[in-house]
């Protein structure tokens, strides 16, 4: 029925949790798979996720470990969706815990409703470091689409969606050349064909990571949802694109006010350290044609002038 995907990279101080919660998963045998995906981890994870094999086997859960070289999250799930076996994906990122009804709660609604649903999704408790919680409404689509509420804000957070494989399939898995926000550039690129069932109850838990973004990882990760803002940009009207990509429009001001080049505004502009990579990076997002033919300074001018 479901395959879990859960790729991890340096997870040991939270792979036990995730861990725990699939061995909790109270369902009928033979419901569902693990797929592990080591993302070229280099400490202890594997080795505890090893010696927890023999109690998913003892449960009748089927498991597969699967190694690769760092490649990031979304080369990670590709990897994991092409080495799965059942019509249906569940995504539980290593710092994640599931409750326990979660997978039966959503099996039932599959059953329930197959041909007019492709996507479930339902909300998480977000705990922080010193332990306090709040919870997160995932999933809430207030506008008249799929696809612009995404846009408008994206209510979808990864460990909490169960998808049918074949629109994934059909849409060509996540994007791996993005180096962040693989997941949300899929949801709404497959957003057009998605039918939606929200299950209004906490069925997952997500812990705050006490290491955060490094300012390197922060800069492309910036810049990826820029991308994503103008690719995406005819799912919404132009002033909802301008709020949007509020972002990359005070920047091309400020470049053309400054007169320093692009590269340097935005590394500066961010307090990233203007370390080589992150210049050939920058300038790479620059060159796309999403943003060098599409908007350039003089288009953002002439659609600010013309704003309804």
């Amino acid at each position: 029925m479901i395959s879990v995907i859960c790729p991890y990279h340096n997870s040991t101080d939270f792979i036990a949790n995730a861990i725990n919660g699939l061995l909790s998963q109270k369902v009928q045998k033979g419901s569902f798979e693990v797929i592990f995906i080591d993302d070229g981890s280099t400490d202890n994870t594997t080795e505890i996720i090893k010696k927890n094999l023999i109690k998913f086997k003892e449960k009748n859960i089927d498991t597969k470990l699967i190694h690769q070289s760092q490649g990031g999250a979304g080369f990670a799930r590709n990897t994991g969706i092409k080495n799965s076996k059942y019509d249906y994906i569940a995504f539980l990122d290593s710092d994640d815990k599931w409750r326990t009804h979660k997978l039966q709660r959503c099996i039932d609604i599959i059953n329930q409703n197959r041909s007019n649903i492709n996507l479930i999704i339902h909300d998480e408790l977000f705990i922080r470091l010193n332990n306090s919680t709040k919870r997160i409404y995932n999933g809430k689509l207030s506008h008249s689409t799929v696809s612009e509420s995404l846009y408008r804000r994206n209510s979808f957070s990864t460990s909490a969606i169960v998808v049918k494989k074949k629109i994934l399939i059909e849409h060509n898995l996540f994007n791996e050349d993005l180096m962040s926000s693989q997941d949300y550039e899929l949801w709404l690129r497959i957003s057009p064909s998605l039918k939606v069932m929200r299950i209004n109850e906490i069925l997952g838990e997500y812990y705050e990571n006490p290491h955060g973004i490094t300012s390197k990882y922060y800069g492309k990760r910036f810049l990826d949802q820029l991308l994503i803002a103008f690719k995406y940009r005819h799912y919404v009207s132009l002033p909802i694109f301008i709020y949007k990509s509020a972002p990359i429009q005070a920047s091309w001001l400020a470049q053309g006010s400054t007169g320093i080049t692009e590269i340097d505004y935005f590394i500066g502009s961010h307090h990233i350290t203007p370390i080589e990579d992150e210049k050939h990076y920058v300038e790479k997002i620059l060159r796309l044609p999403e943003i060098s033919q599409v908007f350039t300074p003089p288009d953002f001018n002439v659609e600010i002038n013309n704003l309804p």
